[in-house]
Parts: C-alpha cells; sequence; structure tokens
C-alpha cells in the first residue's frame, strides 16, 4: 500500500475523517493539560489479535501493525508513523497458574509500548487509533508523573512516638513502641516492594536489600537516583532498630525488594505498571508507591488490578498538590490511599484529599535514611506511606495467612480519629495506629504459639518448639514472647492455641 504523505494533524484531520468513516471522537484519553511521554502510545490489542511482523508493513518505513488490521487502520497507522511494538511487561507475567490466569484475564500480555511519530501529540494520536474497533482495546497516551515529596529538615522521629516535649501533640504518632512490644519477628522475612527511585547501601538496611529491577533502564542497577528519596521511604518501612545506627524503622526485620520506576526523580506510568507486575512476579508480600501520577492510564490500573488479584496489599501516597482528590495510583480503590499528617495531628495542608482517601500517617519532617550512613528529614504523602506498609510488614510477620481485606479492616477499624468524628475526606477512617493494628491482625490470627506460621497451631510448633529448647540468640523464629529463651512459656502460647481443626 502506499504510504501517506506526511503532514500537520490540521492538515490531514478531515482526509481521515473521510478515510476511517466519521470515527474520530472528541475527547481525548490522556487530558491536554498532563504531561505525557513523548512520541509513545500504549496499546492494549483485542482478545486474539497478535502484532504480526512482516506481513503488515507501511511501506518501506517499517511500521508494523496488528493482524487483521482494516484498510483505515492501516491508513491511521501509516499516517501517526507507529514504530514496532514493545511489550509492556517485558520482565514477564507469574509462571504459577493462578498468575496466568489473571493476568490473561485482564489483558496484561497484550499491553504493548508503541513508538509514534516525533512532532505529534501522541493524545490526539491515541484519540484516533482509540476510536476504531477491532483490532485495538485500549490505546492511551503515557501519562508522566512521578515522586511524591518536598525537603524541609528536621531531626526527630516524632512520628514513632512523640511525647510532645520537641513540639507537637503529645500522642500524635503512630505508636510505634507499642506495635514491635507485639511484633517480636519484626516482619522478618516480609518481603516489601518499594517502587521509587532506587535504595542506597545505608549501614541501617545492611543485608536486607533483595535483588531488584531497573524498569527505565531494563537492568538490575537498583541503586537511589533521586536524592535518596527511595532510601528514605525504606528506612521508615525496614532501617535495623537497637543497633545504634541511624534510626528505627517499622519492620526492623523485613526484606526490602527495590524496584526503579522513575528515572532520575519522575516517568511514565506504564514503567510503573510494570513494575508492579515485576514485583508482584518476584516473591512481593506488600507494595509501596511513594508516587503521583495525575492521568491513571488503563495499563497502571490492569497492572493494579493483577497485584490487587494475587492478593498483595499496595499502600499509596495520594500526592502534595492540595487536590481534593488523590493522585493515582492511590485514587484506586485497590490500594490503601495514606495523605501525610504532622506533629499536631492534623493533615498536611498540601495532602491530596477527598473520598478515596483511606488513612493518615505522619508524612511532616520525618526523619528517615539518607546516603549510605546518614539522615535526613523530609515532607510530603511520600514520607506518609511507608507507616502503612512498615505496619503492614509487621502484621504479616505475625499472621502471615491475613488477607488483604483483613488487613485493610484492621487498619482502618484501629486508626485514630483526628478530623471530623468517623470517616473524613481529610484523614480517611483516620491517623494510623500501628500498636492497635498489630493488635487486632493477632487477634484475627491462631496467635504467636503458630511459630512456623502456617495459619494452624498443631503438632507442627510443637515440634519445633521442644527441637529448639533452651537459650536461642534474639531474634529467634521460634521464640514466642522474644525473650531469647525457648521455654515454659513458649510451649504455654503453643498449648494455649492449638488449632482445634
Amino acid at each position: 500500500m502506499n504510504r501517506i504523505p506526511r503532514m500537520s494533524f490540521s492538515n490531514v484531520l478531515g482526509t481521515l475523517a473521510l478515510a476511517l468513516g466519521g470515527l474520530l471522537i472528541a475527547s481525548t484519553p490522556t487530558r491536554a493539560d498532563e504531561a505525557v511521554q513523548p512520541a509513545t502510545l500504549l496499546v492494549k490489542l483485542a482478545t486474539g489479535v497478535a502484532w504480526q511482523h512482516g506481513l503488515a508493513r507501511a511501506g518501506d518505513a517499517g511500521d508494523w501493525f496488528p493482524a487483521g488490521a482494516d484498510e483505515a487502520t492501516r491508513r491511521a497507522c501509516a499516517w501517526a508513523e507507529l514504530g514496532a511494538p514493545e511489550p509492556l511487561y517485558r520482565a514477564g507475567i507469574g509462571t504459577d497458574a493462578p498468575s496466568l490466569a489473571l493476568a490473561a484475564q485482564l489483558g496484561l500480555d497484550r499491553w504493548h509500548r508503541v513508538a509514534c511519530g516525533h512532532g505529534e501529540d501522541p493524545r490526539i494520536i491515541a484519540t484516533l487509533l482509540q476510536s476504531m474497533a477491532g483490532p485495538f482495546e485500549v490505546v492511551e497516551a503515557d501519562p508522566m508523573g512521578g515522586l511524591a515529596t518536598n525537603d524541609p529538615i528536621w531531626d526527630m522521629q516524632w512520628n514513632m512516638e512523640n511525647t510532645g516535649t520537641s513540639g507537637g501533640t503529645a500522642g500524635a504518632d503512630i505508636s510505634a513502641p507499642e506495635a514491635w512490644a507485639q511484633a517480636p519477628r519484626g516482619g522478618d522475612g516480609i518481603v516489601v516492594a518499594v517502587l521509587d527511585a532506587g535504595v542506597a547501601a545505608h549501614l541501617d538496611l545492611a543485608g536486607r536489600i533483595l535483588p531488584g529491577w531497573n524498569v527505565p533502564l531494563q537492568n538490575t542497577n537498583t541503586g537511589d537516583v533521586c536524592s535518596y528519596h527511595g532510601t528514605h521511604v525504606c528506612g521508615t518501612i525496614a532501617a535495623a532498630s537497637n543497633n545504634q545506627v541511624a534510626m528505627a524503622g517499622l519492620a526492623s526485620q523485613a526484606l526490602v525488594l527495590p524496584v526503579v520506576v522513575v528515572n532520575p526523580c519522575s516517568g511514565s506510568e506504564s514503567w510503573v505498571a510494570e513494575g508492579i507486575a515485576w514485583a508482584a512476579d518476584h516473591g512481593a508480600d506488600v507494595i509501596n508507591m511513594s508516587l503521583q501520577y495525575g492521568v491513571g492510564s488503563q495499563a497502571l490500573h490492569d497492572a493494579v488490578l493483577y497485584a490487587d488479584g494475587l492478593g498483595i496489599p499496595m499502600a499509596a501516597a495520594t500526592g502534595n498538590s492540595a487536590l481534593a482528590q488523590p493522585a493515582f495510583p492511590a485514587r484506586w480503590p485497590e490500594t490503601i490511599a495514606v495523605t501525610a499528617t504532622d506533629k499536631w495531628d492534623e493533615v498536611w495542608s498540601l495532602s491530596n484529599t477527598g473520598t478515596e482517601v483511606d488513612l493518615a500517617a505522619p508524612g511532616v519532617t520525618v526523619d528517615s535514611l539518607y546516603g549510605t550512613s546518614g539522615t535526613s528529614s523530609r515532607s510530603g504523602t511520600s514520607m506518609a506511606a511507608p507507616h502503612v506498609s512498615g505496619t503492614i510488614a509487621l502484621m504479616l510477620g505475625e499472621v502471615p495467612t491475613l488477607s488483604t481485606p483483613l488487613l485493610r479492616a484492621a487498619l482502618e477499624g484501629t486508626a485514630s480519629d483526628i478530623e471530623t468524628p468517623g470517616f473524613d475526606t481529610l484523614s480517611g477512617s483516620g491517623r494510623l495506629n500501628a500498636g492497635a493494628a498489630v493488635a487486632a491482625a493477632i487477634a484475627l490470627g491462631p496467635g504467636p504459639g503458630d511459630v512456623n506460621r502456617d495459619g494452624v497451631v498443631n503438632g507442627a510448633d510443637l515440634a519445633l518448639v521442644l527441637g529448639a529448647w533452651g537459650v536461642c540468640g534474639c531474634p529467634c523464629p521460634v521464640d514466642t514472647n522474644a525473650d531469647c529463651a525457648i521455654d515454659g512459656m513458649d510451649l504455654a502460647a503453643v498449648l494455649g492455641g492449638w488449632s482445634s481443626d
């Protein structure tokens, strides 16, 4: 076929309207005031449609079309100068049967990035191609966004325990000491995927940073590329405690799985989508997203649905634009949307709020890790979300079998009411109370006697206790009360919690 001569959109509009049978629509999938990745489209092929290289080309330019594309689609693709498709989820979808089935149901394997002509607005091209019945189920521009933060300095961890001695209101904190007292495992073995700018090899995270993935670069380089934003987030979640280094994180025995989704501090929604799927397929028990995006593409939502369908809880920052609606992905109900509070238990004035907010957590002048050995204070809903992720890690460390709905119910049902009584659009269910949330999680589970954490207390747990009898090194996984000894107290916990079934 002959290639359509290169023209501006305004000149070719009338010709395309005739060629495409009047299928142009007025609305665009991305608002005109939202930044998008230049020269890039996100295309979700219809079910049963596949890219067929070499058989559907536009003249000599090497442009590709889906197999079975009609003449109108071919002409439109030729005008838009679509390049070779690139699978969005290059890191792969999970290999186990439930993951494969869910991916097929959501159509994750049908998403592709496609280059489009430079000099044209991808939003206009997306509108044009989306209007075509047949090969394309969804076509959208690739929205841009980035990390949810700003950086004033303040040097105290009031967020964990606020006595009011340095300003603020006593008790305007998440009751971390109470949570630690009830969670002796410290989130041991729980994998928290941090979708961010990477993480530095900080002393307070030593030995607990797993091999991760860099989506923009498609490699394993996960060093922090944005002023240690990701490192700060990771510190709140998982910095070691009682080691005379830096600061105390919430889940001091949890594992961090870094997934870089920005380059250096911003990037496209499709990078986040790919990062979520990668994390879900590589052992994430919790996903933290201290990110803010303004559009909420279908590609990103499909990835959120994928992780949610696999039972992975996701905490997400609401964003820092003082808007009456959270940014994406926090706006979607599958995530736990977190606004920021200050040391007076007031919601930060720059937090995005709205009916989609689930919880509030400390986010103003929060001290956490910086570099490879230091600390710094930062503000933002980016700093609030990891308090929720860290608390979930503590909860799962004690009761790994808790489902996401039960985790959410425990978090929201125990939150401290700080605004209008009951649910409100500023703080959702209230400010996170980690101590009460962990207690609620333990009450929902089989109890501390479940030393092998399989959801029941039975002979397997009794055998572990008897086999480890005596003094043990702390932390000791069989030690039900964190007293560094396996003794009668631990035996009592097993026998007292014996499962009836």
